[in-house]
């Protein structure tokens, strides 16, 4: 099979495929061109412009926006048939090194009692749970209540809707069903106690 996309983790435990997830501006990716098992070329880091190009060696500047990783793959092989024998495209999302550059899955935004309140990145396997979105935003700050937190999220039909995780069940009961797994635009807000 000559095209191979992949996203740098596994896909998500549930119903959304990682490969799903669109270029658009601001991603990056690696794009590996393959003949007969020898690398011909190597471009890392490759981030789709503003206007949602990419130059690429010997295509020049390509549209990327709005297509997944497969027909990014699928239209490189093609294109680069025109130069190699049988060429093997492999294209992958990575993790951008700036902090502020955007995931191609998506953030979940975290607020309240916690150290570093705001967006968090999911990870391409989408198994973020509640508990990792607070540890990834710095952990509870003091005189967070941990058993009421509130995670509200936007349903299929828009109408939104709410859930209170009591965390500390989750650890002194061993209740792991109720940290649920977090989706791209949740809101997990930690509330403060009150004595």
């Amino acid at each position: 099979m000559p095209v191979v996309a992949k996203a740098t983790e596994p896909a998500m435990g549930g119903p959304r495929d990682a490969e799903a997830a669109k270029l658009r501006a601001g991603l990056v990716v690696n794009v590996s061109v393959l003949v007969a098992g020898k690398k011909e070329i190597e471009e890392t880091g490759k981030r789709v412009s503003d206007n949602g190009t990419m130059v690429l060696p010997l295509l020049g500047t390509l549209e990327v926006a709005d297509i997944s990783l497969e027909e990014l793959g699928t239209k490189l092989t093609g294109l680069y048939r025109k130069y190699y024998v049988e060429p093997q495209v492999l294209v992958e999302f990575v993790r951008d090194a700036n902090t502020e550059g955007i995931s191609p899955w998506g953030f979940v935004t975290v607020l309240g009692r916690v150290k570093n309140p705001g967006r968090i990145a999911l990870p391409a396997t989408h198994d973020m749970t509640v508990s990792g979105s607070i540890q990834k935003a710095g952990g509870f700050n003091t005189s967070a209540k941990s058993d009421a937190i509130i995670v509200t999220r936007r349903g299929e039909n828009g109408k939104i809707e709410t859930r209170q995780i009591d965390l500390d069940a989750v650890g002194a009961d061993g209740r792991t069903q109720d940290d649920i797994v977090i989706q791209s635009s949740d809101v997990v807000y930690v509330p403060e106690a009150r004595f």
